[in-house]
């Protein structure tokens, strides 16, 4: 029985295509826009062409970052979460094993474009027994991570085997 499971944050590769075709765009809508001569087109060409400058660069800081590897550990009576980015620790958590009432493994998003930046997955919500709305288990600055779905399985099934109290999954 191994006492860590460690998983990786679940990344799409749209970033990557997003920032190729924007920096094409953003060059190409700059090439007709230093040959155009009608003024109003000018302007628009130009408009455009910063736009899609400044999308190729957040894809590009998007496509830049690691995704964040998370392992988690139990002690006796302690849940322990790490948080890594590359080899460094970036972040830790820990939870009372006695305050915890449930895990639920949650597909919902905040918004409804999300799904088109993030694949289909999901993440693990816990709910603990002092009546509070439950929160995210895996979240890092501000942001909830997001997983492939056997992953999240795996851990609700390392955490049953530590005699971590987990409730049956009801998938939201």
């Amino acid at each position: 029985m191994s006492t860590s499971i460690t998983i990786q944050e679940h990344r799409h590769h749209i970033w990557k295509t997003g920032t190729y075709v924007s920096v094409f765009l953003a060059v190409l809508l700059g090439i007709i826009f230093w040959n155009a001569t009608d003024p109003l087109w000018i302007g628009i060409f130009r408009l455009a062409a910063f736009i899609f400058f400044s999308l190729s660069i957040f894809g590009l800081l998007k496509s830049m970052g690691t995704p964040l590897t998370i392992t988690l550990s139990s002690s006796s009576d302690h849940l322990l979460v790490n948080y890594h980015q590359g080899d460094d620790v970036v972040q830790k958590e820990q939870f009372e094993c006695s305050s915890i009432d449930d895990f639920t493994v949650s597909t919902d998003t905040p918004v409804n474009w999300f799904p088109f930046l993030y694949p289909p997955s999901a993440t693990i919500k816990v709910a603990f027994n002092d009546g509070h709305k439950d929160l995210n288990l895996f979240e890092y600055s501000g942001r909830t991570l997001f997983f492939e779905k056997p992953k999240l399985q795996e851990v609700l099934t390392f955490l049953r085997s530590q005699n971590i109290p987990v409730q049956p999954v009801k998938t939201s």
